[in-house]
């Protein structure tokens, strides 16, 4: 008999394709994935998978059965949802998916202030820019910049992220970039590898013409990039709150707001009750507020906040009331 074990495996390995990749998905080694593959095909009798050159590709047997597993995994996390509503501890994991920018700055801030007080409480977090599937549970909380669609989460708008061009002053002198305002023409870029859906609208609402720029370093890493700009390799698209720390940045249009984005804590609408995701959740939202001004302008925004309202127009670019 198939166990619900098997059926992960198959399903990580439809999605992913690779063994290396349902190993990540499943939290094991790929050696385990090949080995339970073979028993699964073994206790079966059928051929699941072929593997080709681009990967694993399922076979019609494998195909017979995909969608009577996806309604068994659909099954099992509403099960667990539906137990996991009433638990009323403060303590055990919460799993928290965002980027790696918000983790440093609001995730792991927010964490530390809990686990000061909830000395059993553990917190996973998954950085980066995959989006992770909050109703099948494979994170009990995110933070996302797009608004999911899904009927099945529940979505918490926690305030405004903003992002601008930023250079080293070393690039600025040697290409003269000392704003953007002709475009990026000839330019040498440094972008996302494989760039979400967010960047590139948030990238277009900057109205910055790429012109025949060239990309030179991609990178997944938003940390990366960081280093990438101050290194003079190019000018990159960078989230205030973090570029404005470095130094070795400089705006390209300090006269000018950022583009900012919207920020969504998400979670299911069967998890949100559950006592640790609940504290979690309002931990995320409580340390997002307190730096709000910070992440919606940068802290050499912020800075001359402080100033009369006439200079603080000027390097701002804010309207009165804006902020």
């Amino acid at each position: 008999m198939w166990q619900w074990d098997d059926v992960r495996y198959f399903l990580a390995l439809s999605r992913a394709r690779s063994l290396s990749g349902a190993a990540r998905a499943l939290q094991v080694d790929h050696a385990t994935v090949g080995r339970r593959l073979a028993t699964i095909e073994d206790q079966l009798g059928a051929k699941l998978f072929d593997r080709t050159p681009q990967g694993f590709a399922i076979t019609a047997a494998g195909r017979a059965i995909l969608s009577e597993c996806e309604a068994m995994e659909s099954s099992a996390a509403e099960v667990n949802r539906l137990v996991a509503g009433h638990d009323a501890r403060l303590s055990g994991l919460v799993r928290v998916a965002t980027t790696e920018v918000l983790a440093r700055l609001v995730v792991v801030p927010a964490a530390a202030a809990l686990m000061r007080r909830y000395l059993a409480l553990q917190v996973e977090m998954m950085t980066g820019l995959h989006i992770v599937d909050v109703a099948r549970r494979e994170a009990d909380i995110a933070l996302r910049l797009n608004r999911p669609d899904d009927p099945s989460v529940v979505c918490r708008k926690l305030g405004e992220f903003a992002f601008t061009l930023y250079a080293s002053p070393d690039y600025v002198a040697r290409h003269r970039a000392r704003d953007s305002s002709s475009g990026l023409e000839d330019h040498s870029i440094v972008s996302y590898l494989g760039a979400p859906s967010w960047f590139r609208e948030a990238l277009g609402a900057s109205r910055v013409a790429l012109g025949r720029s060239r990309v030179a370093l991609f990178s997944n890493s938003p940390f990366v990039q960081l280093k990438a700009v101050a290194d003079g390799i190019g000018i990159g698209f960078l989230a205030c709150a973090q570029a404005d720390l470095d130094p070795a940045l400089t705006r390209l249009n300090p006269d000018q707001p950022p583009v900012r984005r919207p920020v969504w804590l998400v979670t299911h609408q069967d998890l949100r009750r559950i006592a640790k995701i609940r504290l979690v959740s309002n931990a995320i939202a409580e340390t997002f507020a307190r730096i709000a001004p910070i992440l919606r302008n940068g802290t050499r925004a912020a800075e001359h906040g402080t100033r009369p309202r006439r200079a603080h127009r000027r390097v701002s670019g804010d309207k009165p009331g804006s902020r």
